[in-house]
């Protein structure tokens, strides 16, 4: 049996989990090929991300349902978030993101029941189906999904929709996973997932008993912290503080969106901008070799110029780099309620440009992007990381914790 398997701009963590089911429908029997044309089955794959991403995965089902319908099934977010938009140009076989397990995509298996092996036989990888699916390609730094989903609910949040609620792994299967990347010469591992603070608690275990389980394991390799929402430093900051300040933890991801306590009431985020700097500034004052990495969400529906150079000054002054996301609002999240309140496309076009130049002008080291873009625009932004990270690492091990 023959699967193609179309582009996509999925997430890091929806890569992975496809990935996953390549693997498992390699174990079954099946296989990968490059044609459509040859293919008895495609996997037209989608994500919600934001407007960009969603609008590509109606356009990418409207290009192959001409000539493969009989093929095809639609696989990923926008069958979580948006199954009424599918159902208008889509009417056959749809797998959604959202599972009862550790991972994505689980309802394949019902559309193949001939098949013996289960996806949860099949280990999480670490690495991605293709070469091309890859910013930066470099197999020696490796991504370790440690949970699914989300724990949170931000009123305009599209991810969640498609992902669903959290589901943590295991700590041993982490680890598991982690072994096998150090028996092949591993230099990074990244602990990431859609959002990870709130990881290990159905198992009563947070996220400081993971990273020092992580940092114990091995010596050989540095750590990288992805999509840890600003709560979990307040929520475990005696317990994380000394871990961070370990210099082997050298990349730390935490979108805050807002320094604006009312903003963030209307997000539905935690309040958290009082303490957050300080913590950070102690990470930093032992930690040499860390880079710090948030996002910030601009244009919120009444937004003043003030909240918005507050948040821009916060971040410019903690973080080594900042992506400059503008809200977008859909009519299928809380968020919309807003909407009479929301700025114009154009007023929204110029605080992003204002907001930039404040950025570059006032803090000239730090990485500033925007973060609504597609894979190829990204993979230039990965290049600016990499000379970041490099200019961190004059710092040795030995400097940083002294």
């Amino acid at each position: 049996m023959k699967f193609f398997i179309t582009d996509d701009d999925m997430c890091t963590t929806q890569k992975l989990n496809l990935a996953r089911v390549q693997k498992w429908i390699e174990s079954n029997g099946g296989n990968i090929v490059d044609n459509a044309d040859v293919a008895d089955h495609i996997l037209c794959m989608t994500c919600n991300g934001w407007s960009l991403l969603e609008e590509n995965s109606y356009s990418r089902i409207n290009k192959y349902k001409k000539n493969y319908a009989d093929k095809m099934i639609v696989v990923g977010c926008v069958n979580d978030a948006h199954p009424e938009k599918v159902k208008k140009i889509w009417s056959g076989r749809t797998v959604r993101t959202r599972s009862d397990e550790d991972f994505s995509f689980s309802e394949i298996q019902g559309l193949f029941p001939n098949f013996s092996k289960k996806i949860k036989e099949i280990p999480a990888q670490s690495v991605f189906r293709r070469k091309e699916d890859y910013r930066d390609y470099n197999l020696s730094k490796r991504f370790i999904n440690i949970a699914e989903g989300c724990a949170f609910n931000c009123t305009f949040c599209t991810h969640k929709p498609g992902l669903g609620n959290r589901r943590s792994r295991t700590l041993n299967d982490i680890l598991t996973q982690i072994d096998e990347c150090v028996a092949e010469g591993v230099k990074i591992v990244n602990l990431m997932g859609m959002e990870t603070s709130m990881w290990g608690i159905e198992f009563k275990l947070d996220y400081a008993d993971l990273l020092q389980s992580v940092i114990n394991f091995s010596n050989s390799y540095e750590i990288h912290m992805a999509q840890f929402n600003a709560h979990g430093f307040d929520r475990y900051a005696k317990k994380l503080l000394p871990l961070l300040k370990n210099p082997r933890v050298t990349d730390i991801q935490a979108p805050i969106q807002s320094t604006s306590n009312r903003i963030l009431k209307m997000m539905k985020r935690r309040l958290h901008s009082e303490g957050l700097g300080d913590f950070f500034r102690e990470v930093k004052k032992f930690n040499k070799r860390v880079v710090l990495r948030t996002d910030l969400i601009i244009g919120w529906p009444t937004e003043t110029p003030e909240e918005r150079i507050e948040s821009l000054k916060f971040a410019g002054e903690i973080f080594d780099e900042i992506a400059l996301y503008s809200i977008e609002l859909s009519p299928d999240l809380p968020a919309w309620k807003y909407i009479d309140d929301a700025f114009s496309a154009s007023e929204l076009s110029q605080i992003h440009k204002d907001s930039l130049e404040y950025l570059k002008s006032n803090f000239p080291d730090v990485v500033v992007h925007s973060g609504q873009q597609d894979d190829a625009t990204m993979a230039n932004i990965e290049s600016q990381r990499q000379k970041l990270r490099m200019s961190k690492q004059s710092f040795t091990i030995e400097s940083s914790t002294k």
